[in-house]
């Protein structure tokens, strides 16, 4: 059995996305709108995370906080708010979460903060490289990406790249925000350097496995293909 996240939201297209890429990284996930749910859910041991969608005028991490001090519940279920533009920090200190993310999120950060929580928390994780593919996955501790399990020779860059393709199998990235996750401090990176890059990957997953697995979308960017 999976083990279960909840996503504290009343914003279901967010919900959507959200849980598509915690499902393709070996969770299951449930959606809540409701702080009665959510504590039960907390207070059943049911869950394994609280994700928070923390919005402007939104009281909903506020409230949770002050229903969990109120509360007899003994839980160490950590509870992790997702922070939109607009949103005071203040708040969120003032509500004692686990961890906070601001939002727009990098997927490959919110996962590797939980595979590392539950892990020391003793929750096991199966985390498949993407649905339906049993010859390529990542190994996200070790910062390596296996094909039938031998050591795929990748660049960090190329790993990154990698990585955040993976976070949304079938997605189209473009480059814009293949630049933003794999070079967030550069200043300026061409888009052409990202193609380099894609090429230089693509053909040592060719290599490896002997087949295509990121897909060029033309004028719109890069997917990895899930295996047939």
């Amino acid at each position: 059995m999976k083990p279960c996240i909840a996503i504290l939201s009343t914003d279901a297209d967010y919900y959507l996305m959200l849980s598509y890429v915690l499902d393709a990284s070996g969770y299951e996930t449930v959606l809540t709108d409701e702080l009665d749910a959510a504590l039960a859910l907390i207070a059943g041991s049911k869950i394994v995370a609280l994700l928070v969608d923390c919005q402007p005028e939104s009281s909903l991490l506020s409230d949770l906080s002050s229903r969990l001090r109120a509360s007899d519940i003994e839980s160490d279920v950590p509870v992790v708010a997702l922070v939109s533009a607009g949103v005071r920090y203040i708040e969120i200190l003032k509500a004692e979460v686990d961890e906070s993310f601001i939002r727009p999120l990098k997927p490959e950060r919110l996962l590797s903060y939980l595979h590392q929580r539950l892990n020391e928390s003793g929750v096991a994780v199966s985390r498949p490289a993407y649905a339906g593919a049993s010859d390529l996955r990542l190994d996200a501790d070790a910062r390596r990406a296996l094909a039938n399990e031998k050591p795929v020779a990748l660049s960090p860059i190329e790993f990154r790249i990698l990585s955040t393709l993976m976070s949304a199998p079938g997605r189209v990235f473009g480059r814009p925000e293949l630049i933003e996750a794999v070079w967030p401090q550069a200043n300026f990176v061409d888009p052409r350097t990202v193609d380099v890059h894609v090429a230089r990957l693509r053909r040592s997953l060719h290599d490896a496995l002997g087949r295509e697995v990121i897909r060029t979308v033309r004028g719109q960017g890069y997917a990895v293909d899930v295996k047939g």
